[in-house]
């Protein structure tokens, strides 16, 4: 004997239908995507900036301080110049002058990027996973993160906000004034010798002031001090502006001048160092 199973079939379609709904199953649940990850969960910051960072010595881990997010909380950051890209926690909230954002100089090494000026960078607030944020808690790095790819470095590095013309120097300080020395004859006394006339001492000329257009830009720092210290060192000067103080070199009337004095900065640690002209 035959029998037709379709109606059978059709039967149990519709009681699981009826299950489902009674249950109250919801079809994209299991459409979250990747847990345990740098992925946005709902409810999570959408914080996403670019612009420059600014690199402070306040500690080996990968830390960074920001004014748009909440302390203990993390972000990925990547480098905009290399495309790398490394996960750090956020210590605190607090205004960094002419920057997004403040890294330690733990994260500048990670990111490989020199620790003596503002970084381009794009910041993003991100949920990593728990083994993650134990590694970043405990002082450690997080696992690496995938490079962005040039396509999208591109398009991020449009939106950099412009920085402050660092190429006018500031004018050399004015000769210092000597005071003219002047021959003293004095008159004859009856029974007296008069003194031996001194010699009329030429005064010297005044120095004439550093011409040239080529200037060396060693590093842009956030820190007045520290800029003012290292011009001192470097017997150079300081050029504020941005929120930034830029320490500069020069003026040089050549460019093998001022190449020569931007390899020396470089051999001596500050590998950002370039060269730039007076306009």
């Amino acid at each position: 004997m035959q029998w037709n199973a379709r109606p059978i079939t059709l039967a149990l379609a519709l009681l699981a239908a009826a299950n489902a709904h009674a249950q109250g199953a919801n079809p994209t649940e299991s459409a979250r995507g990747p847990h345990g990850t740098s992925q946005l969960q709902p409810g999570d910051g959408r914080y996403d900036a670019v612009g420059y960072a600014a690199v402070q010595p306040f500690g080996a881990a990968a830390l960074a301080v920001s004014p748009n997010l909440p302390a203990e909380s993390y972000a990925e950051v990547t480098a905009l110049d290399s495309g790398r890209t490394i996960l750090v926690r956020i210590t605190e909230t607090s205004e960094v002058p002419g920057a997004i954002a403040a890294l330690s100089e733990g994260a500048a090494r990670q990111l490989g990027v020199p620790a003596s000026g503002p970084v381009a960078v794009r910041i993003r607030a991100v949920r990593p996973s728990a083994e993650d944020q134990a590694a970043l808690r405990s002082a450690g790095a997080a696992q690496p993160r995938i490079d962005s790819p040039p396509a999208l470095l591109r398009a991020l590095r449009l939106q950099l906000p412009p920085q402050t013309d660092a190429s006018e120097p500031l004018p050399p300080p004015p000769p210092a004034q000597l005071d003219p020395i002047v021959d003293v004859i004095p008159h004859p006394v009856a029974g007296v010798a008069a003194p031996a006339t001194p010699r009329s001492v030429a005064k010297p000329a005044a120095p004439k002031p550093v011409q040239g257009r080529y200037l060396v830009q060693v590093a842009a720092l956030s820190s007045p001090e520290r800029a003012q210290a290292l011009a001192q060192k470097l017997r150079g000067f300081v050029k504020a502006g941005g929120g930034l103080y830029r320490v500069q070199l020069g003026p040089f009337a050549t460019e093998a001048a001022a190449e020569r004095a931007r390899a020396e900065a470089v051999r001596a640690g500050f590998g950002d160092a370039r060269r730039t002209t007076v306009r």
